[in-house]
């Protein structure tokens, strides 16, 4: 390998682990999101509640990639703040369905405008780059999020 081709790679290395580190701080934050305000976990759910109406506690977790007992915590706290409601399947009475209130929806279409304005800031950002370069970028993310997966398998079959 290249002087020059080690060097990019350490430095898209420490982008990543930069770009991993801002996300995660943006995650961790309260975002108000028209009069209310919720943490990133919460506003993934409302979300997907708002998509898919009638979704259950399980698809969400899957959706997610996250625990049932972690996605009930949030569903609870939703409900709580009356933007979610639990009814019975009246095809399957085991079933659970999640659903947004009218206020609740209220938070999902001021959160959809929130990502929708975030987007646009992002895109004027990057406008300088040619699809050309967007593609590469695109190819060369694809790679990383495989890495990544690779990781992610290998430390699961360790603790499983």
């Amino acid at each position: 390998m290249s002087d020059r081709r080690e060097e990019l790679l350490t430095q898209i290395w420490k982008e990543q682990d930069r770009a991993y580190s801002l996300m995660y701080e943006y995650d961790s934050l309260p975002h108000h999101y028209g009069e209310n305000i919720l943490y990133q976990s919460e506003a993934h759910i409302i979300h997907l509640i708002g998509k898919q109406p009638n979704v259950t506690i399980t698809e969400l977790a899957a959706i997610l990639g996250k625990t049932l007992s972690a996605c009930s915590q949030i569903v609870r706290k939703l409900r709580g703040k009356g933007w979610v409601v639990q009814t019975r399947n009246v095809d399957n009475n085991r079933q659970i369905n999640l659903n947004l209130t009218e206020s609740g929806q209220m938070v999902y279409r001021d959160h959809l405008e929130f990502n929708l304005e975030c987007q646009k800031l992002t895109f004027q950002l990057l406008k300088t780059f040619t699809e050309e370069e967007l593609e590469y970028h695109m190819l060369v993310q694809q790679k990383l999020n495989e890495a990544y997966e690779g990781d992610v398998e290998r430390s699961r079959e360790k603790f499983t």
